[in-house]
């Protein structure tokens, strides 16, 4: 039981941690897969700004989760991608993590 429970602790903690490493990542060269955690600030046909200023590129076949989704101000999303040639950031896919603030449901409640 008990290393059922280090194991829990171990993986929680590498999850918390995961973020950070992810954020260092970002000005790295190359062109290896990256994962980034971020609000959402702005959408436009085959852009993403994030909150914090950056602005990712979106390509035909983007993923955006769920189905038919549009990132909006505020969102937390996770994006999967890789660096372009020409050093940006490119957004293989987009899952919503949980609404922003003051969005609400399909059905009105919050």
């Amino acid at each position: 039981m008990k290393r059922k429970s280090l194991a829990f602790a171990l993986v929680t903690a590498l999850t918390l941690l995961a973020p950070l490493a992810v954020q260092a990542d970002w000005d790295r060269g190359g062109g290896r897969e990256r994962t980034i955690v971020a609000r959402a600030d702005a959408f436009w046909p085959y852009h993403l700004r994030l909150a914090d200023g950056r602005i990712l590129e979106l390509h035909r076949g983007t993923i955006i989760n769920p189905t038919g989704m549009t990132p909006r101000w505020g969102m937390l999303l996770r994006i999967w991608g890789h660096r372009g040639e020409d050093g940006a950031f490119i957004a293989d896919r987009i899952d919503l993590i949980r609404r922003g603030r003051g969005e609400r449901d399909e059905d009105g409640g919050r």
